[in-house]
């Protein structure tokens, strides 16, 4: 037994460790970064460039992503919305099945229309917990800058190497470089029709003032050699939205337009002239002569095909009644020899295969969304990274109605990211008002 005066034994420090259940939660959560930021320079950078790849990408993204789950007031009404949706493609799936749709058909379909929502829905929400809206924003002015760089690349490699040297870009490459007008075959230019949209309407997210103009004149020098009509409308429709909404944000609240216009729109104004001015005078590309094919082609309804396109489809809607012809048929016009299912023209094909109620169900989401956004706009209590979501999405949302980007797996995250943002934080903003 020890006396009074023996020490007292010593008794080694116990280490001290996070519990069990958070570090792999810690570990998940960084891999889940890393494998989404993967997934966004696949699906903004080089969309359809690696399909199979991007596939298995989007797929570990998903199941990263499933583990921190939180079923807010907002994403569970996302969810039932999508779930509508869903039941919507599955009863005309079987109709389409029904009126001798390929099986090939029905099984792309079901993915695009089912499938892959669900999942970047998931991706879209996992990446918000992960690293807020604002850090996501960031993420799309690296990625803006690879798209333009990648642009360039492909410019340089097709007039010094010729056309099977950017094959990785696009299967078929082409390249027009005829009196004054620049046109080129690129999946990119889809994504840069959100992104041209987005920051032309909210460039005071892009903090460092030398990279805004850089940034911004790399947009619109790849979207002027585009030949893209839709891509070349989403920087002036950018422009537009951004300063109509612009004194509805938090942050610009109670600033006088003169301000923010002096702040931000000289700048930018100048840069682009100075961009457009070096474009005309170091390059054979005629600003005029793009604008003017523009111009023409949206004076004939985006071109012959599209208008006979519009008209057997409409012809086709007449027939059933708007009830829908089903998923995975078509009509005698015949778009893509290979999947003659697809339509250019969206919102018309929409309605052709699912009648007036299944569409209207289709566009519900979006519908809701619109609203929303308007909502806090009217009650200046928009956010500016909700400015920027919202622009890049009316450019996208818009842009359907030319090309089919929203039956483009890689390309959904430009529909999905803005509604989810929304949804989650509206449902967030209700709780805080509640309490």
């Amino acid at each position: 037994m020890n006396s009074v005066n023996d020490p007292a034994p010593i008794v080694p420090p116990v280490p001290t460790r996070l519990p069990e259940t958070d570090a792999p939660r810690l570990t998940v959560r960084h891999l889940f970064i890393g494998v989404a930021f993967l997934l966004l320079l696949l699906t903004v950078v080089v969309p359809n460039s690696l399909p199979v790849p991007t596939a298995a990408v989007m797929g570990l993204a998903f199941l990263l992503a499933v583990p921190g789950m939180r079923f807010t007031l907002g994403f569970k009404n996302l969810l039932a919305l999508y779930a509508c949706s869903a039941m919507v493609t599955v009863i005309y799936l079987v109709v389409g099945g029904m009126h001798g749709a390929p099986f090939i058909g029905l099984l792309q379909v079901a993915a695009v229309y089912i499938v892959t929502p669900f999942l970047w829905i998931i991706i879209a929400d996992g990446l918000r917990r992960a690293i807020g809206v604002e850090r996501i924003i960031d993420w799309f002015i690296v990625l803006s800058l690879f798209c333009a760089l990648s642009v360039a690349l492909f410019f340089y490699l097709y007039l010094t190497r010729g056309a099977a040297a950017v094959e990785f870009f696009f299967q078929g490459a082409n390249l027009n470089l005829n009196e004054g007008f620049a046109g080129a075959t690129m999946h990119v230019y889809g994504s840069m029709i959100f992104l041209c949209g987005g920051f032309f309407s909210s460039p005071e997210l892009i903090k460092r003032r030398t990279l805004r103009f850089a940034l911004l004149a790399m947009l619109l020098i790849a979207a002027i050699t585009s030949g893209r009509s839709a891509l070349i409308l989403s920087i002036p429709m950018g422009a537009c939205m951004g300063w109509m909404l612009g004194s509805r944000t938090n942050e610009h609240r109670g600033k006088p337009a003169i301000v923010r216009f002096m702040q931000y729109g000289v700048p930018s104004l100048v840069a682009l002239i100075v961009t457009l001015y070096v474009l005309e005078a170091y390059t054979q590309v005629r600003v005029s002569a793009v604008l003017n094919i523009v111009f023409n082609k949206l004076a004939a309804g985006g071109g012959v095909e599209r208008t006979e396109m519009s008209r057997s489809l409409y012809a086709a809607i007449l027939d059933n009644g708007g009830l829908g012809s089903g998923q995975g048929v078509g009509v005698n016009y015949v778009s893509d020899p290979i999947h003659p299912w697809r339509y250019e023209v969206v919102w018309i094909a929409s309605i052709f295969r699912v009648g007036l109620l299944g569409a209207f169900i289709y566009a519900l989401p979006f519908l809701i969304y619109v609203l929303g956004v308007a909502k806090l706009a009217f009650d200046r209590r928009l956010p500016a990274h909700h400015k920027f979501l919202f622009s890049g999405f009316v450019c996208a949302f818009l842009a359907t109605n030319t090309n089919p980007y929203i039956e483009a797996f890689s390309l959904q995250w430009m529909y999905v990211f803005p509604l989810v943002m929304w949804y989650v934080e509206h449902s967030l903003a209700l709780v805080r008002v509640r309490r």
